[in-house]
């Protein structure tokens, strides 16, 4: 999609706030999800603001050069597998990236000036129209995180079960701990008959 000369100047109005806007994002706009305020201050600090850092100027770079490709999402997929490890539940991290849309809609419409309405409109149609690139590749890369950690679990108290019926399980082994299974264990096998 060509963008016209204003709608590109008005897009470099807002590329000296990328900073700024970032450290809103990660310490004003995101503290209204509910469950963002328990994330650790460095997570938000460096992790989420370097992510929103990104998507800012991923959004400016495809303004100033509109003939590009999106460009790679492996920052926000390498921040989803993170997200995912972590245990942070799939909505806030898909409200984050909403949410991150939406204040740079908000520094477009604040930098925008009488009669830049249709370079306005032409900046929000782009934003609309790569954001939900960025979320099916962050929900994507979420869920098969999610399954292979699920899957590495399984196989986890499979070999727990197994060791425990052999009996080659030792207390205090380490898959007993994540088990919260504490000292020896007795395995007791029991059959009922149907008479």
């Amino acid at each position: 999609m060509d963008l016209s000369p204003a709608a590109r100047a008005l897009a470099l109005r807002c590329e000296p706030r990328v900073n700024e806007l970032a450290r809103r994002m990660a310490r004003e706009s995101f503290e209204e999800l509910p469950g963002y305020a328990e994330l650790p201050d460095d997570v938000k600090d460096l992790e989420v603001a370097a992510t929103a850092r990104h998507g800012v100027r991923l959004f400016l770079r495809r303004v100033a050069e509109p003939h590009l490709s999106p460009g790679s999402h492996r920052l926000f997929r390498e921040r989803a597998a993170q997200r995912a490890e972590e245990g942070m539940p799939l909505h806030l991290l898909l409200r984050t990236h909403a949410l991150g849309m939406y204040v740079l809609w908000q520094a477009l419409r604040e930098a925008a000036g009488p009669g830049d309405e249709a370079a306005l409109l032409e900046l929000v149609d782009l934003l609309l129209r790569s954001h939900h690139t960025i979320v099916g590749a962050v929900a994507e890369t979420y869920l098969d995180e999610r399954s292979a950690l699920e899957a590495e679990q399984r196989a986890q108290r499979r070999s727990l079960v197994r060791g425990l019926l052999d009996g080659m399980l030792a207390p205090g082994h380490v898959l007993l701990e994540q088990l919260r299974l504490e000292g020896p264990a007795l395995v007791l096998a029991l059959s009922l008959i149907y008479i």
